[in-house]
Formats: C-alpha cells, structure tokens, sequence
C-alpha cells in the first residue's frame, strides 16, 4: 500500500520542489495602494517536469506568533486578515502541462474604510498540488508527495512607514543557568519590517571585543519580541559593555543600545 505524504511550504522569493514539479514567483506579494482601490500583481507557477500538475488555489490568513514564527490560521478569522479581499484569475483551479507556464493575476480589492488600529493586512495564497507525486521515502518505498505551498500577501497604505526600537536590555539567565543578556524591541512603525539584530561585548580592561550571534528578525507592526544573548563562558571578570545593533528595512536603519555590566 502506498503512503502519501503531505508537504507545506511557505516561499520566499523564488521557490520550486521537485517532487510537486512546480515552481512559484515571486513568494511574497506586497501591496501599498490607498483605501477604496484595486490592484493586481501576477504569479508565474512553472512545471518543468514530465508530468502535468493540477493546482488548486486557496486563501489563509497568516501573521507572527511571539517568537517570530509563522502563524496560519483559517481564512477571515484573524484581525489583520486581507484574505476577504483577494480574487484569483483566471480561476482557483488549472492544469500546468508539462513545460508550461502559467501566469494568474492576484487582484487586491481594497476597503474604503480601513480600521486605524490595524495598519497592516495580511493573508495566505495557497498553491495546493492536487495530483501527488511519485517518490520514494528513507526505506526505498513508493510513496505518494502532495505539497502546498504558501505565497505571503501584505498590504499597507503607501504613506505608512517602518520603524523598530530597543526598549530595553536586562541581564538574565537561561533555562540551564548560563549567564545571558536579555533584548526586547518591538515594531513601532505602521509597515511590516524585517532586519538583523546583532550583539558584541567589549572587555573595559582589555578593549577585547567578543563577537556574539547575528540572527534574522521579521516583524509586523505592535510586534514585541524579545531575544537572548548567552555570554561567552571564558568572559573575564570586570566591567564589560554589551552593545546592540538592529539593522532593518531598505535603507538598512540602524538602532544601538549598550548596556554596561560587571563580572
């Protein structure tokens, strides 16, 4: 008896599978047209197999939980859900012949009257294979692959702009004990924003700085987040400064905060 085996993606600008024979651009969509206005935006889903793919379209609603993760919830059911005002054309449902290329418009119908509480909408376009594809699991069993993948959509107004801040950095410690400095910064802008948080520690007495890890951070707008620095176990004993930088948005933004410490 063959297994089938259900696989879900979400894209990031460009994105294929094998397996499913399809792939998908661009995989995020962002719209920043005024209130009461249509727009549209297209995607080109490839097939370059062997085998004609059906596809089947759908919507979600999507944003980011506590730690920065994914959050998809069903359709129309979380506050910032754009899902309502999507239409796909020609239709929700086509075959993609083998060596062809389909292009679907994804039409955004917005409200004339937008909630100022809410200045950014979000939904989920999923791309769904309804045809599994044939593979072959870890034990060389045949097997049946169905993937869905899922194109983020976001829309703003075009005069919102974004803007992330430190708002406050504490020593603390882990779970296992390890000395750790604790960041918290939120997303005070009116526009989803994404970026890098970097952290270093610069020795008073010796002027030896210690690198930490650079991570990535993605965030909508009222999103709080708060993320751990554990300190090098050979750090010295005296007086240290440990500095943050976050770096977000295309004019690559910049905030510092430093926190002075002893040992």
């Amino acid at each position: 008896m063959r297994k089938t085996l259900f696989l879900f993606f979400i894209l990031s600008s460009i994105a294929s599978f094998a397996q499913a024979g399809l792939s998908i651009s661009p995989g995020k969509m962002y719209f920043k047209n005024t209130a009461g206005t249509v727009a549209t935006q297209k995607v080109r889903i490839a097939n370059p197999n062997d085998k004609a793919v059906e596809v089947g379209v759908s919507l979600g609603d999507w944003n980011y939980d506590e730690k920065g993760s994914n959050h998809i919830a069903e359709m129309n059911t979380l506050p910032n859900s754009a899902a309502n005002w999507i239409q796909v054309l020609p239709n929700s449902y086509f075959v993609i012949e083998p060596n062809e290329i389909k292009e679907v418009d994804v039409i955004l119908n917005v409200p004339t009257t937008l909630a100022t509480a809410v200045p950014v909408h979000t939904a989920m376009l999923f791309f769904t294979q309804l045809n599994p594809g044939n593979a072959v699991d870890e034990n060389g069993a045949a097997i049946k692959v169905t993937v869905r993948m899922g194109l983020k959509v976001y829309h703003a107004l075009p005069n919102h702009t974004e803007s992330v801040d430190i708002v406050n950095i504490e020593p603390n410690k882990t779970a296992d004990g390890q000395r750790a400095i604790d960041v918290s910064f939120e997303n005070t802008g009116l526009l989803w924003s994404d970026g890098k948080i970097t952290a270093t520690i610069f020795d008073q007495q010796t002027g030896v700085k210690h690198t930490l890890s650079t991570l990535d951070f993605y965030s909508l707008p009222l999103d709080s987040r708060k993320q751990s620095f554990v300190l090098p176990q050979d750090l010295p004993s005296g007086t240290h400064t440990f500095i943050v930088q976050l770096t977000y948005g295309k004019e690559n933004n910049v905030k510092v905060a430093e926190l002075d410490f002893t040992l």
